[in-house]
């Protein structure tokens, strides 16, 4: 079979940003980062002081794709739930213009899997694969805003390659963010945003294979409306896209390689903030298209923040 149904059988991993919603399945095919974590202002860093970042994403799917994007002959189901806790010091230190950042991610995941004829109703409830950052460099314009940061993933979540209900990946990976968002006018009532991941990876822990490198971005255009004063409430459309853009180190069992995974999705998002508590929520819909090689299925996320 010309796909990647054994890697597919093998692992989901959310993570930072990330990293919370699970598009795509396996030891190989895994990801450290899940498309769908951010959207409308993505590349929108927050202000100077310190923040708490709550992810929680419920992730279904029910369909597998192959190396052409057609659907795997298989009765296949896995949900997941990921909550993710992210802490972030920005700093008043300059470097470039910009203010220095570190922050820490830690996902909590519970997913159940099931490939009828090869297992049923694995499940596995975690902390998943930790994200450290400890360098981002966050530049603040009046109509431009944007973000580089670096980061490495470590494999703290339980991996096996025979139990497929595994939380982590078994390997570490790099990660390198940049974005931005630009906002067409002076009171910053509409953006638009763009933010990319570019993921580097180790060797995996039984399977001695390196994953493919990857490379994502994610974002969407939204529009800002002030209420009594107090209320900012934001709507908006995101979008997401992920491609292996290099092969894997070789060939797995069922797996080859060459064979590369990508998916797509688009979705809508409404965020409400109350500026006398310094707090935010965000609740955003993805549903993910034209895959290959992995997953496909829909993401509810919501997020809440609260900065001190």
């Amino acid at each position: 079979m010309n796909t990647k149904l054994t890697r597919t059988a093998s692992t989901i991993a959310l993570a930072c940003a990330l990293t919370f919603s699970g598009s795509a399945l396996s030891a190989i095919s895994g990801s450290h980062y899940s498309i769908g974590t951010e959207g409308v202002e993505a590349g929108t860093p927050p202000p100077p002081g310190t923040h708490y970042r709550l992810y929680n994403t419920f992730y279904e799917a029910d369909t597998l794709k192959d190396n052409k994007g057609n659907d795997v002959p298989v009765d296949f189901d896995l949900s997941v739930f990921a909550q993710a806790h992210r802490f972030v010091k920005v700093t008043d230190y300059k470097l470039l213009g910009a203010n220095l950042t570190y922050n820490i991610i830690v996902p909590v995941v519970k997913k159940d899997i099931s490939i009828t004829g090869s297992f049923d109703n694995a499940s596995d409830f975690e902390v998943g694969d930790m994200i450290l950052e400890p360098l981002a460099l966050f530049w603040y314009n009046k109509q431009f805003d944007g973000l580089l940061a670096i980061a490495a993933v470590a494999p703290t979540g339980d991996y096996s390659s025979d139990k497929p209900e595994s939380v982590g990946l078994g390997y570490w990976s790099g990660l390198i963010t940049a974005g931005g968002t630009y906002y067409f006018d002076e009171d910053r009532s509409w953006s638009f945003s763009a933010l990319t991941r570019t993921l580097w990876h180790g060797h995996q822990d039984d399977t001695g294979i390196r994953p493919g490198s990857e490379f994502m971005v994610e974002g969407g255009i939204g529009k800002n409306m002030m209420f009594d004063g107090q209320w900012i409430v934001r709507l908006g459309i995101n979008y997401a896209a992920s491609w292996q853009i290099s092969d894997d180190s070789k060939d797995g069992v069922g797996t080859l390689a060459s064979e590369r995974k990508q998916v797509y999705g688009i979705g809508a998002e409404i965020n409400v903030m109350y500026l006398p508590w310094l707090l935010q929520a965000d609740l955003r819909y993805l549903s993910e298209f034209d895959a290959e090689n992995t997953a496909e299925g829909d993401s509810i996320t919501l997020t809440v923040t609260k900065s001190f």
